[in-house]
């Protein structure tokens, strides 16, 4: 059921985005999102906490994506 899948993957993307953004915002301060955020330093060093929030976030964007365009494709 492309509706569920849709909707659990859009559930994946808002926690992993939180995370990120919080790692973001721990490491920089509360304009880090703002700031940083779209640069290298929001990706984070490999192996580092804002890394693998990062790779997760973009991971469950690549996801939510793929769904909603199977989701549109059906209609």
């Amino acid at each position: 059921m492309h509706a569920k899948r849709l909707a659990e993957t859009e559930a994946a993307l808002a926690r992993t985005d939180r995370l990120w953004r919080a790692e973001v915002s721990r490491l920089y301060g509360p304009e880090g999102v703002l700031r940083f955020g779209y640069g290298p330093e929001g990706r984070g060093v490999d192996g580092s906490s804002v890394r693998r929030a990062y790779e997760a976030r973009r991971d469950a964007v690549a996801s939510w994506r793929h769904e909603r365009r199977s989701a549109h494709a059906v209609r």
